[in-house]
């Protein structure tokens, strides 16, 4: 399926409250993208609409390479679409919890990313695990800026489906106060909680109850959860989980500073890779996904992705396996396209040939067919009309 008239759909990779998102190719630029259609409910309203436009154009300026690309979006039909740079890798909602050793260079980059985005004068609104991709070697990818606001956040629906939104949003979005980029900070708190402990400060079913968390309970103590997290990092939530914005970090950059004076080597370093067993899902997820773009037709970006994914995962036996596959699709479409080559040309040569004996030029029929011949020495067909137009060339009736 083509949307877009250039985003060639092939797979899909998950749904949400929000949408499905399917990996996608763009077939002008020859490249993998994601690509998020939004529910049709949200495309009735001329505002949402604009809104999701401007927030669009927002994203799109944002340069940075701990940020997911926004690369276009669109209305097409009943529904919206945002195309986005395919990102190699896992939520980090699959990833925690981790020591807290390995979770602060991660965290880092998240920090670093919203730092240049605040810069800018962008917002997030929507921070949680789900939108934060880590790569293979440990890089950090922060997703869909902008879409919670657009859609109203909190506000639209109580889905169980929509997991996060309430779960991370600052008392001051509660309450409908203006928000800043300490409002994100918030939320980070609550995401270096989360990372740590595999858990959430705060939990409830019931939305009243998890909104009154949020605007009168103190966050717990990281280190009463986790036992051996140092002081510093349960400082470092509380400071930023404060219920008034002016308490919590002013900026990202105070954050990390922050967490840099507590770990100045663990925060510095640079991200581990997976574990093995995580590895082992990558490659499997990294074989769909070169399988899909086999099946798409898309041999010349599944070599590409194979190439990439042989220089993340060395030694990889399964993706190994597919360069043998790879070699033989490619060989198959070589032949496929010479014998529609020569089907197309031996079609061209014969309707001339028919013109050329039509209008009595024997001899430049003959001319043609002897050339055709000499292409394809295997072509029957040309041996048949050299022999053919001889004839009519020598024979005393002939134009020529």
């Amino acid at each position: 399926m083509i949307i877009g008239q250039q985003y060639k759909i092939l797979a899909e990779l998950g749904a949400g409250g929000m949408g499905i998102v399917y990996q996608g190719v763009d077939t002008m630029l020859e490249r993998e993208v994601a690509v998020k259609r939004l529910r049709s409910e949200f495309s009735h309203s001329v505002e949402v609409a604009e809104r999701f436009r401007r927030e669009a154009k927002i994203q799109a300026r944002l340069n940075h390479p701990n940020l997911a690309h926004l690369y276009s979006f669109f209305k097409e039909g009943d529904s919206f679409y945002i195309v986005m740079e395919f990102v190699n890798g896992v939520p980090l909602s699959r990833l925690h919890p981790l020591p807290w050793q390995r979770a602060l260079p991660l965290f880092r980059q998240v920090l670093d990313s919203l730092d240049y985005a605040h810069s800018l004068d962008v917002l997030h609104r929507d921070i949680k695990p789900d939108n934060v991709m880590v790569s293979p070697r440990g890089d950090v990818k922060v997703m869909d800026f902008g879409i919670a606001h657009v859609l109203g956040s909190a506000r639209q629906t109580r889905e169980k489906s929509i997991v996060g939104t309430l779960e991370y949003v600052s008392p001051e979005q509660i309450a409908g106060k203006t928000i800043s980029p300490r409002s994100d900070i918030y939320s980070l708190g609550i995401l270096l909680f989360e990372i740590i402990s595999g858990r959430l400060p705060f939990e409830s079913e019931a939305e009243f109850e998890l909104l009154k968390h949020h605007l009168e309970t103190p966050p717990p103590r990281l280190a009463a959860v986790i036992p051996d997290a140092p002081e510093f990092l349960s400082d470092a939530i509380e400071r930023a989980m404060a219920k008034a914005p002016e308490s919590r970090f002013q900026t990202c950059r105070e954050f990390a500073d922050f967490l840099r004076q507590g770990a100045p080597e663990i925060f510095a370093a640079a991200p581990e890779s997976f574990s093995r067993e995580t590895r082992a899902g990558e490659v499997e997820g990294c074989v769909r996904r070169i399988e899909s773009l086999l099946a798409g037709g898309e041999v010349e970006l599944a070599r590409l992705v194979l190439e990439r994914a042989l220089s993340d995962y060395p030694g990889a036996r399964s993706l190994s396996a597919l360069e043998e596959t790879m070699r033989n699709e490619a060989d198959r479409r070589a032949g496929t396209a010479k014998r529609n080559e020569k089907n197309a040309y031996l079609a061209q040569v014969l309707d001339q040939l028919t013109s050329l004996e039509a209008g009595g030029s024997h001899a430049a029929a003959m001319d043609l067919a002897q050339q055709a011949g000499q292409r394809y020495p295997q072509a029957v067909a040309f041996q048949i009309a050299s022999t053919h137009f001889q004839k009519l060339a020598r024979s005393p009736s002939t134009k020529d």
